[in-house]
């Protein structure tokens, strides 16, 4: 069975512009940390705007850095956008 969190890819990156290499991280930190607290939310399941409004708390919860908060969000919306089609580049 695949896991269900997408891979960070080369398409990712470049429809984000960023690294794949921020992406990499991103998902590795998610992984990682964001079911300490809760079930792992799938980043498709998730509207991207609403990532963004909870991320400062979940990275504070998680003992994230400013860095590695910015590498998760940019992967979960990375993610999202891959799995519906969106153009979602910051």
């Amino acid at each position: 069975m695949s896991d269900p969190i997408p891979e960070a890819t080369p398409e990712m990156a470049l429809e984000m512009g960023v690294e794949q290499e921020q992406l990499a991280r991103g998902r590795e930190m998610y992984l990682a940390n964001c079911n300490r607290c809760h079930n792992r939310v799938l980043p498709e399941t998730v509207d991207p705007e609403y990532w963004r409004g909870v991320m400062p708390h979940m990275a504070r919860n998680a003992e994230l850095s400013e860095s590695q908060q910015e590498d998760v969000l940019i992967y979960l919306m990375a993610a999202h956008g891959t799995v519906h089609g969106l153009n979602l580049e910051h």
